[in-house]
């Protein structure tokens, strides 16, 4: 195969193996801002609704900027994270309770 051929198809699969931005997906339903996303989640998630100022800013927030400029704990984060995801495959948020420990 000719050098430049080859190195050109190279770069092409080496850039190709980025990730693609992730859309936002539009409101719908009964959840019509970032309050009503948080409290449909529960969880406690609605105590940091406020530090998301759009809808744009939760689905783009990424979790390390969670972590340190919004100071939101870790378990909470996951939990926020994996709902942002759930909503993006079309799945209606929902509460789901920590589940209890069991009595020895």
């Amino acid at each position: 195969m000719i050098p430049a051929i080859r190195s050109s198809l190279l770069r092409g699969v080496r850039y190709s193996h980025h990730a693609a931005e992730a859309a936002i997906p539009s409101v719908r339903g009964n959840i019509q801002d970032v309050p009503s996303f948080m409290k449909a989640i529960g969880r406690g998630c609605d105590d940091v609704a406020s530090k998301f100022e759009t809808w744009d800013k939760l689905f783009t927030t990424k979790s390390r900027a969670m972590k340190s400029d919004m100071g939101i704990n870790t378990k909470q984060r996951k939990y926020i994270l994996s709902w942002i995801e759930r909503y993006r495959n079309g799945i209606a948020p929902q509460a789901i309770s920590t589940p209890k420990p069991k009595k020895k």
